[in-house]
């Protein structure tokens, strides 16, 4: 019995130890962002990777491709839905889930003093072929400019290997579930260094 609970123990220690190295301030701090009322929030995929291909292009061609093998012009579409998921689903998730643990106002059109650039480097989409899952992971660079000159690098944060959504036939959704995970452990670091 004792094995046992020192074995949960131990578990219990990694899991700890993995999600604060999730996460990394690697320049600056967020001291500024004391009494903030809010961030521009703006989303690029600069040098995106995705999965085992390499770059964001090889597989979309891939994936084109296999729709276009079971129905033709359904790969067009899948296409379409995968930019536009960026935009209508891992963005205001995000973004919903960083106000709820700043306090901020939930809004993503916002005119205030600093801007945060959500960089996402690494996508892992995750599967679900009905006996096995996969979940979905990031990896973001996140970096925060004074608004007046987005050269001024006042913080850049890292988050590796952001775990999402399992189990849903879904991509967009999966995905969208690491991303919400991603605002929530950044709102809650926030928090926690501006208090």
């Amino acid at each position: 019995m004792k094995k046992l609970i020192a074995l949960f123990a131990f578990t219990g220690v990694l899991a700890l130890t993995g999600k604060l190295q999730a996460q990394e301030i690697v320049k600056g701090n967020l001291n500024f962002l004391k009494g903030a009322t809010g961030v521009n929030v703006t989303f690029v995929y600069d040098d995106l990777t995705v999965g085992k291909e390499g770059k964001e292009a090889n597989y979309i061609k891939r994936k084109k491709a296999e729709k276009e093998a079971k129905e033709a012009g359904s790969g067009e579409t899948w296409e379409q839905n995968w930019q536009a998921d960026k935009e209508k689903s891992y963005k205001p998730r995000f973004i919903k889930l960083l106000c709820k643990y700043t306090g901020w106002p939930l809004s993503e059109d916002t005119k205030e003093k600093y801007t945060m650039v959500v960089n996402t480097q690494f996508i892992e989409p995750g599967y679900n072929v009905g006996i096995s899952s996969g979940a979905a992971v990031l990896n973001l660079e996140i970096t925060i400019y004074d608004s007046a000159d987005m050269k001024k690098v006042l913080c850049k944060i890292t988050m590796e290997d952001v775990k999402g959504g399992k189990g849903q036939f879904d991509t967009a959704t999966r995905i969208g579930e690491a991303y919400a995970k991603a605002g929530k452990e950044l709102g809650k670091l926030i928090a926690k260094k501006t208090k």
